[in-house]
């Protein structure tokens, strides 16, 4: 899941409050406290944790801290690369930066109201794609931006592309003035920032022969391009009316209406007839075989809808033979359809060495063949017993259940222990969203109550908000553990399933009173 800032800790003028201090730190020393702000280094006012992290790399340092509403000026040497032992509430200090496109396939509008803020932060922060690996589309950049950029060296930067031709990319960011994508990630190579790429792929839409042209334009641009991650488009049934899909039109036009509108958003319509369309944008089009309007209505008019089996293979089609290719012509594969197509499909998942260093395992490209990989290593150093007779229940997506199959058969042959595959249907957000990662808490206890007591439930690690302790519907672990009856431990990859396992084997005859195990061991 990506970083999702708390607009209540983020206010220009505020300054970068700390969260904690590393005892024994220079922090610590000066007496620095949570709660604490961190206003300027070196005269210099902070806007986030890079500012502060650049301006930190000097021996002599003059720190103005606020201290319950009183600024004190500090004067330290100290070692170029002391931070002080400082951890920020947030990352960013003055504002975020947010976004003003309107993509059809955006999740935010296809989630109903009532859940919390940070889920409807419709963020597109350049220094989030820094920091966290947050995709952006780099159309919200102004000049300053762009000088801070080249002056800290803010990269790698991971950025959403979705096409490459010009229409077609200002019809998925549902705005007719979009910039150059592929000018301004050759600027960001100029500057010595290597870039990340994602194709968010609409059956229909961007696949096909415009994914192919995709794929070409952004492989000529090795070796700023590092990797092109292809993603499924994920819909929920708020994007349907009934069993119908909305066109790409009406998925646009949510963000129009008063109910998504916010200070960012773009007020020109890109049906409306004066909109700005960026004048290159219309030479590129003009010699094509129809212009701009044209190509509009064509396009979206087509229902935005999940992918199919033959579909998704489709797509892994046209990837392998770039991959080839690039790997002949630069030494890397660069191109990357992520895990669902493959589960989509049918089709076993790639080898390891294919992901050369899995760039973007985040973003799920990879991630199944690093737990299989995993998997297979770490499966014979499990425990042959657990000290009692245990029932675990294990839940996951309905898409993730075939590749948990053989860890659930294992766990099995250990004595003592039995455990229950549960896939989860997810009528939250409808039957269509089959990943863990958009489980809510009410979908899977309404799921493993069904299957009788248990003497402990695993839950996917990714169901959980960045922090490990939320689901999307506000769920905490210690909730469901209570609706259910039974501790319940959070896993992602086999090193935390093990440690779980071992636990049980470690246990006395005395039960303890609904624990909670949490193990959230972060893979790179």
């Amino acid at each position: 899941m990506e970083y999702q800032p708390n607009l209540s800790n983020i206010k220009a003028g505020n300054g970068g409050v700390i969260q904690a201090v590393a005892p024994g730190s220079t922090g610590a020393r000066l007496g620095l406290q949570p709660g604490d702000a961190i206003v300027q280094v070196n005269g210099l006012t902070m806007r986030d944790v890079i500012d502060f992290r650049f301006a930190m790399t000097e021996e002599q340092t003059e720190l103005v801290v606020r201290q319950e509403g009183v600024e004190r000026t500090f004067q330290i040497t100290k070692e170029l690369d002391d931070m002080l032992g400082l951890d920020f509430i947030e990352p960013l200090f003055d504002r975020l930066r947010t976004c003003n496109n309107k993509c059809p396939f955006c999740f935010l509008t296809q989630m109903p109201k009532g859940f919390r803020k940070t889920l409807y932060l419709k963020d597109d922060d350049y220094r989030l794609s820094f920091l966290y690996g947050n995709f952006v589309t780099l159309t919200n950049l102004n000049d300053d931006d762009w000088r801070r950029i080249e002056e800290q060296r803010l990269g790698p930067m991971y950025v959403s592309v979705h096409a490459t031709d010009r229409t077609l990319r200002a019809i998925l960011l549902g705005k007719p003035d979009v910039p150059d994508v592929l000018g301004q990630i050759r600027r960001l190579g100029e500057l010595g920032i290597d870039v990340h790429t994602q194709v968010v792929a609409c059956p229909q839409v961007n696949d096909g022969a415009a994914l192919a042209q995709t794929i070409h334009e952004l492989g000529q641009l090795y070796p700023v391009v590092q990797s092109i991650a292809v993603v499924p488009v994920g819909l929920t049934r708020y994007r349907f009316e009934g069993k119908k899909p909305q066109t790409i039109k009406a998925a646009i036009r949510v963000h129009e209406t008063p109910e998504w509108i916010d200070t960012n958003w773009e007020r020109q319509s890109i049906w409306q007839e004066d909109a700005p369309v960026a004048t290159e944008l219309l030479q590129a089009v003009s010699e094509g075989d129809l212009g701009f309007c044209a190509r509009l209505g064509a396009t979206t008019d087509v229902e935005l809808r999940p992918y199919r089996s033959d579909e998704a293979a489709a797509v892994i089609d046209i990837c392998e033979p770039f991959q080839g290719y690039f790997t002949a012509e630069h030494g890397s594969v660069l191109v990357y359809p992520s895990d669902e197509f493959y589960l989509l499909a049918g089709r076993e998942q790639p080898q390891g060495a294919l992901y050369e260093g899995y760039d973007q395992l985040e973003n799920g490209v990879g991630l199944v063949r690093q737990f299989q990989d995993d998997w297979a290593e770490i499966a014979p150093t499990l425990p042959r017993q657990v000290d009692r007779p245990t029932r675990m229940l294990l839940a996951c997506g309905t898409l993730a259940a075939p590749v948990l199959q053989p860890v659930v058969e294992r766990l099995s042959q250990i004595e003592n222990l039995t455990v229950q595959l549960c896939p989860v249907s997810n009528t939250f957000f409808g039957e269509m969203v089959t990943v863990s990662g958009l489980l809510t808490g009410g979908d899977v206890v309404a799921e493993l109550l069904k299957h009788g007591p248990a003497d402990l439930v695993m839950l996917p690690k990714v169901m959980f908000d960045h922090g490990g302790t939320r689901t999307i519907d506000e769920w905490t672990v210690e909730r469901i553990a209570a609706e259910l009856g039974a501790p319940v431990a959070i896993a992602r990859m086999p090193d935390e399933i093990r440690r779980v396992i071992r636990q049980l084997s470690r246990q006395r005859a005395t039960r303890p009173r609904q624990p909670t195990y949490s193990v959230s061991s972060r893979s790179q």
